[in-house]
């Protein structure tokens, strides 16, 4: 005959299905915020021709968008097109006849589409012949607009999914965790690097396996750190901290200057966003605008080490990591309610 189970309270019960319900709104309400109805912001756009031309364009995009195109005059088609391939300008417009388009599509598929219907929407409203398009850096054969999306995604999750796994082995150490995590980011890191240059998705750049195996330590020892200290809330804050906050506002699938406020000022500062314009950035512009990148990257490795040694000093080798498995626990009826096991000597 086997035991009656004791019912388990409802508070219990509710601390633990306030998780998923927060996910089940959240997550649809940030996506859906983000990626309904992408809006430009601030788009700079080079244009080359006479004053009256260049304050024709600048009429007709405000028309289109008030304060959504930063119009800069260029000096000639040279200029302007360096500055699309510099990623200092998102499209340049040299006026004429039936006037050109110069975009770069590897630069972000769904802006330059975007940028290319707005300037025809402006011929067929003043009666001129449709805009010519030149896609100046076009994506590999084997992108279809998202490859890069998709290829830091995973490199995120292998990190955090790592760290929330080792949740479940509460007597390791921190250093046998750190040990772990970089060994299964080399791994993810490697496996997606090589599936997207066989796929053509992006080019075979070595450097973007480097910065690859990065972002799954910055993502990955961060969270191992945090475990410890922020014990029964590391599962919430870190997996909102990834999804409901990074993805809105990575730049992999609608850009920065087309995405709302919120997570147009996120994507400067989170470490998904940043790794999405370092992969761009040598995929296609051989680097340009990697700097700011790479070291908004490094102070992320630098609080994620900090993180690290924090949690190491914080509890004896024992117990370092015993309270951060509560959090999984509170997920989990079974072990919810129960209490630890007696220890004898």
């Amino acid at each position: 005959m086997s035991a009656i189970q004791p019912r388990i309270p409802w508070q219990r019960v509710a601390s633990m299905l306030w998780f998923p319900v927060f996910f089940a709104i959240g997550l649809p309400l940030t996506f859906e915020t983000a990626f309904h109805q992408p809006t430009p912001h601030n788009v700079p756009i080079a244009v080359v021709g006479n004053p009256d031309q260049v304050r024709l364009v600048t009429g007709a995009l405000d028309r289109a968008r008030a304060g959504g195109f930063e119009v800069r005059t260029s000096p000639s088609a040279m200029v302007a097109v360096a500055a699309v391939r510099g990623r200092t300008a998102a499209a340049a417009y040299v006026a004429g006849s039936s006037g050109t388009l110069y975009t770069a599509r590897a630069a972000s598929a769904i802006r330059a589409s975007y940028l290319q219907g707005v300037f025809t929407r402006i011929a067929t409203e003043r009666g001129t012949q449709p805009v010519r398009v030149v896609d100046l850096v076009p994506l590999a054969s084997g992108d279809g607009g998202t490859g890069i999306f998709f290829f830091v995604f995973p490199l995120m999750m292998a990190g955090l999914i790592t760290a929330i796994v080792l949740l479940q082995l509460p007597t390791w150490g921190i250093g046998g965790r750190v040990i772990v995590v970089a060994a299964v980011g080399a791994i993810g890191a490697l496996a997606a690097y090589l599936t997207v240059v066989e796929l053509h998705v992006l080019p075979g750049k070595p450097l973007l396996l480097a910065y690859a195996f990065l972002l799954t330590q910055v993502y990955g020892q961060l969270m191992v750190g945090a475990a410890p200290l922020l014990k029964q809330y590391f599962l919430p804050v870190s997996l909102t901290a990834a999804l409901i906050l990074s993805v809105p506002s990575s730049g992999g699938t609608v850009p920065p200057d087309l995405l709302p406020g919120l997570f147009r000022d996120l994507s400067y500062a989170l470490p998904l966003a940043r790794g999405v314009k370092i992969t761009r950035s040598i995929a296609y512009f051989h680097g340009a605008g990697i700097a700011q990148a790479t070291l908004v990257m490094g102070v992320w490795a630098a609080v994620a080490v900090g993180a690290v040694v924090a949690a190491s000093l914080r509890r004896p080798s024992g117990a370092r990591t015993a309270a951060a498995s509560h959090s999984l626990s509170l997920l989990n009826p079974k072990t919810a309610g129960s209490e630890p096991a007696p220890t004898t000597t």
